[in-house]
């Protein structure tokens, strides 16, 4: 009893401590996410992601169809008649020779019929027809993963947005606490006689001015939380920090791996397909059919009794000529190629320009980071100074005001490109579809 006792409370006490170990890193990644998340998440929820599943259930479905094509075909068919005159057989012959009684025809005919059809050989259309369904779901699927990669497009969208909109808050409410600081000494001064009230309204005015600024950016900041939370189906508190990612460029050598490329192959290798299709309307094709019936007359012509028939037969069909309907049905499909190898190639030339200006952004930012800490350096400088200056009355609070105004906009310059950069190599691998 006292070994079950102590092991019940060393079983206690190492879940315990096996909590308050793992509490805080679950509560640490529930307040951060990072967009290699927001990825999966969105893949992973978005209502379009059912239609993969959908599309190969309804092709499945499609194929059965075809594959019944193979099978025997039932079909009951009846039918009654009235009609004005029959069949009747009317015999000149010599006098004093009889004439044959001759069965005599009702007008009114009635037939029920069991027809049967069964394919022997249908020119391999049913085997084509299978094959291009197969290319239909492959076209179809690759669409729906084309729509799911464009959602990393708008993901990155809003992401980057949110981390910009929260950079421009701290930046506002610094530069808010500065103009705060600035106020009291200007207020003491005017308790003192040393100052005049105008520039405590001065600079009463640029915080209401910062407070619409940062009302403004929650409010924006608010909104795209929610749309993030809509997007990847997974609700996003806006107490939750957005990781940047580390972004490496593998090269500046264009390599297109889009999916509709993909996509374009698919479709031209479709076309192909069907313009091999087209020489099936050349093949013969081959059935065996058969009926069962009752009814009057039946099989025999002569005979006025309802009375059953069967028959069994073969039949063969063949069209060898066509007024080049064929011959003209090929060229609409080539020409139909020529215009999807001439979209992939627009395409992937378009590319070229997106991955031009994309690599050109890199660049750009690269070399804007490097000469934002040079102005920072001065920015701060000419505030100090200005600050001096203000206590000194040598400028005025608007003047002032406008320094710090710059500095900060200096700061929130180089927090910007940081993130405009990473920005631009996730857009840059986005349009070469390595994202």
């Amino acid at each position: 009893m006292k070994r079950d006792k102590a092991g019940n409370i060393f079983r206690t006490r190492l879940t315990a401590t096996l909590l308050l170990v793992l509490l805080p890193a679950m509560m640490h990644a529930q307040d951060s996410i990072t967009l290699d998340y927001c990825y999966r998440q969105a893949e992973k929820n978005y209502p379009l992601r059912q239609q993969t599943e959908m599309l190969g259930n309804s092709s499945t479905l499609k194929l059965g169809n075809l594959n019944k094509n193979y099978l025997p075909q039932f079909a009951v068919n009846g039918g009654a008649s009235l009609q004005s005159d029959v069949t009747a057989v009317a015999i000149d012959l010599p006098k004093g020779i009889s004439v044959p009684l001759m069965p005599v025809l009702s007008k009114d005919w009635y037939k029920l019929t069991l027809d049967v059809n069964q394919v022997i050989y249908d020119g391999q259309v049913t085997h084509y027809q299978k094959q291009v369904e197969a290319f239909n779901l492959k076209a179809d699927q690759k669409g729906v993963e084309i729509e799911l990669y464009k959602l990393k497009d708008r993901i990155n969208q809003i992401f980057f947005g949110i981390i910009l909109l929260k950079q421009n808050e701290s930046l506002l409410k610094s530069n808010r606490e500065r103009i705060e600081a600035k106020l009291a000494e200007v207020q003491s001064g005017i308790r003192n006689g040393a100052s005049l009230e105008m520039n405590a309204d001065i600079l009463q005015a640029e915080l209401v001015r910062l407070d619409q600024q940062q009302t403004e950016t929650r409010m924006d900041r608010t909104a795209s939380y929610q749309m993030l939370s809509e997007l990847i189906s997974s609700r996003v508190s806006e107490n939750t920090s957005l990781s940047l990612p580390q972004v490496t460029l593998p090269g500046t050598a264009f390599e297109d791996n889009r999916l509709e490329n993909e996509l374009f192959n698919i479709e031209r290798s479709k076309v192909g397909l069907m313009r091999n299709m087209v020489t099936t309307k050349w093949n013969p094709k081959i059935f065996a059919y058969g009926q069962a019936g009752y009814g009057r007359p039946n099989l025999n012509m002569l005979d006025d009794n309802f009375k059953p028939w069967w028959l069994f037969g073969a039949k063969l069909t063949w069209s060898p000529w066509n007024w080049n309907q064929n011959k003209n049905e090929k060229q609409i499909l080539s020409i139909q190629n020529d215009i999807l190898r001439s979209q992939q190639e627009t395409f992937d030339k378009n590319l070229k320009i997106s991955s031009q200006k994309d690599l050109s952004e890199v660049m750009k930012y690269t070399e804007l980071l490097s000469q934002d800490e040079q102005i920072i350096t001065l920015r701060v400088k000419i505030s100090k100074t200005a600050s001096s200056q203000m206590d000194n009355g040598v400028i005025s609070p608007s003047d002032y005001v406008s320094r710090v105004n710059e500095e900060t906009q200096a700061r929130l310059n180089l927090e910007i490109h940081k993130i405009q950069l990473i920005k631009a190599k996730l857009s840059y691998l986005y349009t070469l579809g390595k994202l």
